[in-house]
């Protein structure tokens, strides 16, 4: 597959606005001459193994979205190959055109499969230069070496010949491993001295036709200019002028051309701070429109706030027919029904007892006054609950001789079901919670949005907003699924809400 054009974006918008779209939803990502939708399918999320996700890529597809926002990291790689295989499928039916696509990946981090070859390569003495390592599963690097290999796999992941846009992910991750304050000036000129030579690298990937703009996504552009971690976009184009210089001897020429960052109703200090141009007097967002640098925004909808993840979104879960303290009760029982039964079974076969391996009706007891929201019980069912079940569900179950191994299936059957209430109740209790908080948001909206949006979803108005604000192109949201696409993409009927920027700042 080629590559996106000016012209076919340009005629796929106009197409989109006869069939209802807003005009205002169509805008050019900055000097590449490409029009792309105000919204964006953000596919951070995105496998390879959940046909959900390539259902919900289409849908945005055919919808009206063409910028699509992947990385190499993103689900280890499998969200490039679901991107590639859905776009490959899509444009053999004639269903797209992939002229009309904008495809934008990044590269800068150092994980799963990237990680085990990283340290293959370091084990036989040929590691790639200025790793930059974060932790003991994420590493970091935005070497030339790096981004070759990276955006080798890239384009063969997403099955094209070249990208649309390439991003270096997040840098700034040098910047936070400086912890000297005596040496922060002397890490920040290192900082961009690699970003210049990353550039001179991506320029010569221009050249080889291998990606079309370049540019980067930091999550402290807007950040105050003395924040040890602060990312300056003026300095960005300044060191991608240089390294155009040096390849063609015309700064012009660069083909720096887009940044990403993240903001949000809770977290706008692109839009506020000022801190660019000759006397730091714009702000991140107007040196952007200044410059003709095209800006993707990411996180519209997930705000970290006085510590705490803040989802802008509506949380109307059907209350189960049953009560908290019903529930608890019906899974202690079982719990206490396995120990009598199978208990000297299970212990011979693992070393532990049963209310060792199975012990949820202790646990959760007085689980609901301490989990704070929605956000924070869907963390701790997906990343405490669940791999803790099934790791105890697999271990009894091949522990088991035949006859003991019937009963327990039995037995199993009956419990999941009962836990399964449970975690029902907590999950509706909490998201209760959540929604008294995003009634309280959309309360202080409502008298500065128009009459006809104050009803939608709080989804909706939270992303409109952010597209509304001079200066952003498009706004990036996670949409693997069908439900998340039909909620997004009615913002691309409607026109930009006046003076948006007023609706910021105020939580």
């Amino acid at each position: 597959m080629s590559a996106a054009t000016p012209e076919a974006t340009a005629n796929l918008a106009r197409r989109n606005v006869e069939r209802g779209r807003s005009k205002a939803a169509y805008r050019i990502l900055g000097r590449t001459g490409l029009t792309v939708s105000a919204l964006g399918f953000g596919a951070y999320r995105v496998d390879a193994g959940t046909p959900e996700h390539g259902m919900a890529l289409q849908e945005a597809l055919e919808g009206g979205c063409n910028l699509i926002d992947t990385s190499t990291n993103y689900t280890d790689g499998e969200s490039e190959e679901r991107i590639g295989d859905t776009l490959q499928a899509m444009c053999r039916g004639e269903r797209i055109s992939r002229e009309a696509t904008v495809v934008v990946s990044k590269i800068g981090y150092v994980q799963g499969r990237n990680l085990d070859l990283a340290r293959r390569k370091e084990a036989s003495g040929d590691p790639f230069p200025e790793m930059v390592k974060i932790s003991g599963g994420c590493w970091h690097c935005i070497h030339p070496e790096f981004l070759a290999d990276q955006l080798t796999r890239s384009l063969q992941r997403l099955k094209l010949e070249r990208l649309d846009v390439c991003l270096l992910h997040n840098p700034e991750y040098f910047l936070e491993q400086a912890h000297d304050p005596a040496k922060r000036e002397e890490a920040r000129h290192e900082f961009y001295r690699r970003i210049r030579a990353a550039f001179a690298h991506l320029e010569k990937e221009v050249q080889a036709g291998r990606i079309a703009w370049y540019g980067v996504s930091s999550n402290s552009f807007g950040a105050e200019p003395g924040s040890p971690d602060a990312t300056s976009l003026g300095r960005m184009l300044e060191a991608a002028r240089k390294a155009a210089k040096a390849r063609s001897g015309d700064e012009k020429e660069h083909r720096f051309a887009v940044a990403q960052l993240p903001m949000n109703l809770f977290e706008h200090d692109p839009l506020t701070v000022r801190k660019e141009g000759p006397s730091g007097e714009f702000s991140t967002l107007t040196f952007a429109a200044d410059q003709q640098v095209g800006i993707l925004v990411n996180r519209p909808l997930n705000a970290f706030h006085r510590g705490e993840l803040v989802r802008l979104a509506d949380f109307r879960l059907d209350a189960p027919p049953i009560s908290l303290d019903s529930a608890l009760a019906a899974v202690a029982r079982l719990e206490n029904e396995l120990e009598r039964s199978l208990g000297p079974e299970v212990k011979a076969g693992t070393g532990r007892s049963a209310v060792e391996w199975f012990s949820w009706g202790e646990q959760l007891q007085g689980t609901a006054d301490r989990i704070g929201g929605y956000e924070h019980w869907q963390a701790i069912e997906d990343q405490q609950i669940s791999p803790r079940l099934f790791h105890s569900v697999r271990t009894v179950r091949s522990s088991m001789a035949a006859g003991p191994a019937e009963q327990f299936e039995a037995w199993l059957e009956t419990y999941l079901s009962a836990l399964g209430d449970l975690l029902a109740v907590l999950r509706s209790q909490s998201a209760a919670r959540s929604q008294e908080r995003s009634d309280r948001i959309a309360s202080a909206l409502r008298e500065d949005l128009p009459t006809a949006l104050r009803d939608e979803s709080l989804s909706r108005k939270a992303l409109h907003a952010v597209a509304s604000v001079p200066g952003v192109t498009c706004v990036l949201n996670g949409m693997r699924r069908p439900a998340y696409v039909a909620d997004s993409m009615e913002i691309l009927k409607w026109e930009p809400i006046p003076g948006a920027e007023k609706l910021f700042g105020r939580f």
